[in-house]
């Protein structure tokens, strides 16, 4: 028989309803690797595996039976702080792509905003930073929709993922801004808005699918032909760890920076990354699923009175409510959809006040837990009843504190152990599980999430402004590292701060080393509680305002890494005074300024 078979009679109509069904959610990558690896199978089995179309047949019939469509322009657009907006954008071309869509990728700092008028297909992704304040590089564009500059956009159809995380009171309000001024300015919303709270992937794949359909369904765009698509087996299988399928790290050190008498405890930690094959650069961070400690599940049930042995049923695979408690639900913190479905039961009116007010809501989950919750809200539930109103135990992401060059197949953390009390003694779930509950010889679930939003400048002779106190020192004791070892040209100088020298100058040994031998240019440091007047980093970049702008004016990148709260805002505060002042520029020009630094990428945030 020759080789190029029809489809119809090497499959039923069943099995090519499913083929049909399969090949538009993949994109082309995927289509490729699943090429290869029936290849594979087929080599196996001693039989060779071809894709071909015959001469007389049309090339995209196996998938779709229109033809010689208009190829329609799509835009997708992203503002992320973390890389996750830039990853789901780059995941949503391929996708638009294969189904006949010419399309443009735009970072949301590289766009003008009056340029927005000639637009006509959109998708936006925009995170939210912090307490509903937009990304560094989605300022300009969001600033511009809410001024009065703003245009008409009556020919624009579009839709929007918003990002965010539902434990703080103004969850996704970035791109829910975005979605209600578009629409204001007369753009037709052709997908509903998604809001995805920290595990978006699953949320986001479908608003990928949902919204791109959609558009090809306005549009009857032709599906790209997957006949084209390489059979060649490129690569040998192997397993992949990501934050699907997650690392086991050993733990290889775990020592803490504090001296005796210091009132905090930060400690410097060692994950192997021994025949993972995984590997990051400065600037990325780790994420873990943590677990709940035996004292917090502990008071859960105090509070409840609850059987800890019973079983109770989650995604339809039964476990005891301790073990689910311990490793799926999150006790330490409250979130609005959390408290939306407790109220459900307790049907409390200054419950449902709070619910509404994002104000209020702030301030009440602020410092309170679950037990909190129940305690001041007590109502009578089951263990499946709480199985069912806990949030699930979401990812903590740790800034990287290493350079993999300078520490082939590990990866380091610098981790902060949260302890307080107010009701009742608390501590941070992510941090403790890593600084005191974990055992020496136990393995961490870990993988790489990756920030291409706050990296080392492309050109290494560049100089580089880092302000890093307490843990914020963490990306930067990679960016040094890093440098060390690529030979960089480009000078380093450091603002490092803590409370006190003797107890909290983290890495003071590595730093002072640096510093000698040529690898820190510069390196000042802050310590709060030394003196009767508070001394923080940002007093620091005000004694050294001339030589800082200087740097600035030969083209140096500016690092900020730490609290967003009020760390942040001093630095970012001090900072345009030091352009103003030093430039001698109003304001507005100083603004301008700090603008187009945010828009080259030399001003880059990792805050929280």
């Amino acid at each position: 028989m020759n080789e190029n078979i029809q489809s119809s009679l090497l499959f039923t109509d069943e099995q090519q309803t499913l083929i049909h069904q399969l090949i538009k959610q993949l994109n082309g990558n995927q289509i490729q690797w699943l090429s290869g690896f029936f290849s594979g199978i087929g080599y196996a089995q001693g039989f060779e595996t071809k894709i071909s179309v015959p001469n007389n047949t049309t090339p995209n019939s196996i998938i779709s039976n229109s033809l010689d469509h208009e190829t329609h322009k799509l835009t997708i657009m992203f503002g992320s702080r973390t890389g996750n907006g830039t990853s789901i954008a780059k995941k949503a071309k391929d996708h638009a792509e294969t189904q006949g869509f010419q399309v443009k990728l735009v970072d949301m700092n590289d766009f003008k905003p009056r340029d927005l008028k000639n637009e006509k297909n959109l998708l936006l992704i925009s995170s939210t930073h912090g307490e509903g304040v937009p990304p560094t590089s989605a300022e300009e564009l969001y600033n511009f929709l809410h001024s009065k500059k703003a245009v008409e956009l009556p020919d624009l159809k579009y839709s929007v993922l918003a990002l965010g995380d539902m434990t703080y009171a103004f969850f996704c309000k970035t791109g829910k801004d975005f979605d209600e001024k578009l629409e204001q300015l007369g753009a037709k919303k052709i997908y509903p808005r998604t809001d995805c709270d920290i595990d978006f992937d699953e949320d986001a794949d479908k608003w990928i699918e949902g919204s791109i359909n959609a558009f090809q369904e306005l549009y009857k765009t032709t599906p790209k032909d997957i006949s084209t698509v390489s059979t060649g087996f490129e690569k040998s299988w192997s397993l992949v760890y990501d934050k699907k399928n997650k690392w086991p790290a050993a733990i290889l050190e775990r020592i803490k920076l504090n001296g005796r008498g210091s009132e905090k405890e930060t400690y410097h930690i060692e994950l192997s990354l021994e025949g993972s094959g995984l590997t990051y650069e400065p600037g990325d961070t780790v994420g873990i699923i943590p677990q709940n400690s035996n004292r917090l599940v502990s008071d859960f049930f105090d509070a409840t009175k609850l059987n800890p042995d019973q079983i109770v049923e989650i995604n339809k695979e039964p476990i005891s409510i301790f073990d689910a408690l311990t490793t799926k639900f999150e006790l330490s913190t409250i979130a609005k959809d959390t408290l939306k479905r407790y109220n459900e039961f307790v049907k409390s009116p200054v419950l449902q006040s709070v619910i509404d007010d994002p104000n209020r809501l702030k301030e009440f989950t602020y410092g309170r837990d679950i037990i909190d919750l129940i305690k001041e809200f007590p109502v009578q539930l089951n263990e499946q009843e709480f199985a069912h109103t806990l949030r699930k135990m979401h990812k903590r992401l740790y800034s990287i504190s290493s350079s993999i060059k300078a520490h082939p197949e590990e990866v380091h953390l610098t981790v902060a152990a949260v302890k307080f009390k107010n009701t009742r003694y608390k501590e941070g779930v992510g941090s403790t599980f890593l600084t005191d509950y974990v055992d020496d010889d136990a393995k961490i679930k870990m993988y790489i999430d990756k920030n291409p939003d706050f990296k080392l400048p492309k050109n290494s002779d560049a100089p580089i402004i880092m302000v890093g106190p307490g843990t914020g020192i963490a990306p930067f004791r990679s960016f040094i590292e890093e440098r060390s070892e690529t030979g960089a040209k480009g000078k380093n100088w450091l603002f490092f701060g803590d409370r006190n020298f003797s107890t909290d100058f983290l890495y003071q040994i590595e730093l002072q080393d640096y510093l000698k031998k040529g690898v820190l240019t510069k390196l000042h440091v802050a310590f709060s509680r030394d003196t009767d007047k508070k001394i923080y980093v940002q007093h620091k970049m005000k004694e050294h305002a001339d030589e800082l702008y200087r740097w600035l004016q030969d083209g140096a990148h500016f690092y900020v890494c730490g609290d967003m709260k009020y760390m942040w805002n001093d630095v970012n505060k001090t900072l345009l005074e030091i352009i103003e002042k030093q430039g001698g520029l109003s304001s507005d020009a100083a603004e301008e300024y700090l603008q187009e630094m945010k828009q080259k990428r030399r001003y880059q945030l990792d805050v929280y």
